[in-house]
């Protein structure tokens, strides 16, 4: 248990360092991926910053909200540490996030992009 206390301890001497580190990595990661894509470079960093206060406000002893749910700092306390870790982890997997798909839609689609192409057409494409 001394090795848990002193880990939290510690998290929590530094949190606002912490803090600190992953709003500018989220920052960053937008920045890099989203240049010119106002629109998922603003969702990525919400969501971020979502996940960041979560992780935040275990870290000072405050309500931990997640979702439209959350625990008051009287919960249980592996519970809210299980929320925090989870927000952390959430937090980690929204650096993979690739933004919106930039396919056609199926509206603008053709005909003869959906159909096979015929044995003349094969014909002429093989044809020096």
């Amino acid at each position: 248990m001394g090795v848990e206390s002193s880990v939290l301890a510690f998290l929590k001497r530094y949190r606002y360092l912490l803090l600190a580190l992953m709003i500018a990595a989220s920052l960053v990661n937008a920045f890099v991926r989203f240049a010119g894509d106002g629109r998922d470079f603003i969702g990525a960093v919400a969501v971020h910053g979502w996940f960041v206060q979560a992780v935040f406000a275990y870290l000072r002893g405050g309500w931990v909200g997640l979702g439209p749910g959350g625990l008051a700092k009287d919960a249980n306390p592996m519970g809210r540490a299980a929320l925090a870790a989870t927000a952390f982890g959430f937090y980690l997997l929204m650096f993979t996030y690739g933004g919106a798909s930039n396919d056609d839609p199926i509206h603008e689609k053709t005909a003869s992009d959906w159909t096979m192409p015929s044995r003349e057409e094969f014909r002429r494409a093989t044809a020096p």
